[in-house]
């Protein structure tokens, strides 16, 4: 079966703290995920470089067969997330919060504001 989401060999550090050390998965199509683990264990982490939202210093990540950051609008939109914590940014407005989730799935700031108003 085809992996939606494959990585390999992730590095990220924060200056000295090594936050992915070779961090490696595999989650196939159709797969449900749940990355459990204690605070600071690095699966925000994971998550953030494996979507494209954080760099990462090594290492492969290839999220529906593709391996280029930014991911595309078609491949941001086959993507679900479920944040364990209430999802919103406390130091953005309503505005900016809804701006800031949308940008995740739809790139093009015209048709973003549609959505947003």
């Amino acid at each position: 079966m085809e992996n939606s989401i494959q990585v390999k060999n992730l590095v990220k550090r924060y200056k000295d703290l090594m936050a992915l050390n070779h961090f490696d998965i595999e989650i196939r199509k159709g797969e449900l995920l749940a990355l459990l683990g204690p605070n600071g264990c690095g699966k925000t982490t994971a998550i953030n470089c494996m979507l494209g939202f954080l760099t990462f210093d090594s290492g492969e990540v290839t999220v529906l067969g593709e391996s280029k950051f930014p991911l595309s609008s078609k491949v941001r939109r086959e993507i679900g997330i479920v944040p364990q914590e209430l999802a919103y940014l406390d130091n953005l407005s309503v505005e900016e919060n809804i701006d800031f989730f949308c940008g995740l799935y739809i790139s093009d700031p015209k048709q973003r504001k549609q959505y947003v108003q």
